[in-house]
């Protein structure tokens, strides 16, 4: 049962990212699917464009530019931290944003680009208030 639970942790802890990206996604694309109809083939890639425009913008940025390795700082993180709610909602939000007040193709490209960089930095926020201190880490 140890290594079951130690696995299950392992699947939850790397699971935490995509899980919250899948969600932010799926629903941003839903919402603006529900008030500009579905997309079109080109319209599909203008959000593809924006969501790819924000991972490059924040990524560059958190890594100091497009070389660096990506790579993970090692930190211990409670549960609530990954649960992405309030990163996946204001994503959710900003994509219903641009769904009322954009009604060209514009709305393609910014709600996947805002839906992207919103759940990054927020993300990130979640996860660092749900540091462990140190001292626990060590137990």
């Amino acid at each position: 049962m140890a290594r079951y639970t130690a696995a299950l942790r392992t699947t939850v802890a790397t699971s935490a990212g995509p899980y919250g990206y899948t969600l932010t996604i799926w629903t941003s694309g839903a919402v603006l699917s529900h008030a500009r109809g579905i997309p079109s083939s080109v319209e599909a890639l203008l959000f593809l464009v924006g969501a790819v425009a924000a991972y490059a913008l924040v990524g560059s940025f958190a890594f100091g530019g497009f070389a660096e390795e990506l790579s993970s700082e090692r930190a211990r993180s409670a549960v609530w931290g990954g649960l992405h709610l309030i990163s996946v909602g204001l994503s959710i939000g900003a994509a219903s944003l641009v769904a009322h007040f954009l009604r060209d193709k514009g709305a393609w490209p910014l709600g996947g680009f805002l839906a992207t960089a919103i759940y990054l930095v927020a993300s990130a926020i979640e996860l660092a208030a749900a540091r462990v201190p140190r001292q626990l880490d060590q137990n």
